[in-house]
């Protein structure tokens, strides 16, 4: 006897959307259990007791963990969303591209930039729906600046989406990128046990791959 095998139908978008949104009201909820955990935190070193310190502090260590992951699980929902629209609307866009490569007024602009050096452009719409237009090309590599002894210190910067960023702000901006240890060295601030630079590498090739 034969049993058909029966596969799962893909979620819906509207399944997905819903996913996502219920994410977002997760990474919420988490950011206010966070707040409330350090407020304890405070109180706990404010009272000088040793074993509420050791205990608060470990739930703030569990607390990140799992903020991290709900954070990890957004980012993957709302990928899955985008995905879902492109393919639902891929012929559609293919007609956009059409009628963009057609018009002069476009095209001009885009070479223009290509022609200063930019390897890409990018149209993004802001908060308020307005169009945002951003060139970039290679990664901006490591200038030399003068430290406070006289001599000089590496600062790495790193272009993201047009932007750019140091190594502390590139890490501060996507902290969901650390691994576990790393970013418990990074919130008790023990930067000596980590490199900052190596980090900000690590995360800037995961924004910029593919």
């Amino acid at each position: 006897m034969t049993q058909e095998a029966t596969e799962k139908a893909p979620p819906t978008l509207q399944e997905l959307e819903g996913k996502a949104q219920r994410l977002t009201n997760q990474v919420a909820q988490d950011a206010n259990a966070m707040q409330k955990i350090d407020d304890a935190v405070a109180r706990a070193i404010k009272s000088g007791d040793v074993a509420q310190v050791l205990e608060a502090t470990d739930a703030r260590t569990l607390a990140i963990k799992d903020s991290g992951k709900s954070v990890g699980q957004l980012k993957t929902a709302q990928s899955a969303v985008n995905s879902a629209k492109l393919a639902a609307n891929a012929g559609k866009r293919a007609d956009v591209h059409g009628v963009m490569r057609t018009d002069k007024s476009i095209v001009t602009h885009v070479k223009a930039l290509f022609s200063l050096g930019a390897e890409w452009v990018k149209f993004t719409l802001d908060s308020n729906g307005e169009l945002e237009v951003n060139s970039g090309g290679a990664e901006i590599k490591k200038t030399r600046a003068p430290s406070a002894n006289g001599g000089s210190r590496g600062t790495a910067s790193w272009e993201v989406d047009g932007q750019s960023f140091t190594s502390r702000e590139l890490i501060d901006a996507h902290q969901d990128l650390l691994t576990d240890k790393v970013r418990e060295h990074y919130d008790s601030g023990n930067f000596r046990a980590f490199s900052m630079t190596r980090e900000a590498e690590k995360i800037h090739a995961k924004l910029t791959s593919g």
